[in-house]
């Protein structure tokens, strides 16, 4: 799947979850549903910037070995 087509992807998405919280009487959030279909270009923006960070956080103490201490004379 190319961006676009999980850009169309999300936007169906969001609007099924529109129809259901009607559906359900919960107008209170129809509002935030409108606002993440209004700017999808920036929510997923921010959600990949908050997958990069969480990925780099994990890759960065997933080697336990650097934190060993090096005789001397050991060299990678």
């Amino acid at each position: 799947m190319n961006q676009e087509q999980i850009k169309s992807l999300t936007r169906h998405l969001l609007t099924a979850l529109g129809i259901l919280l009607t559906l359900l009487g919960v107008d209170k959030l129809i509002p935030v549903v409108e606002y993440l279909q209004t700017n999808l270009e920036g929510v997923f923006a921010a959600i990949t910037t908050l997958v990069g960070v969480v990925v780099t956080i994990i890759g960065f103490f997933r080697n336990k070995d650097r934190w060993e201490k090096r005789k001397e004379g050991d060299q990678e």
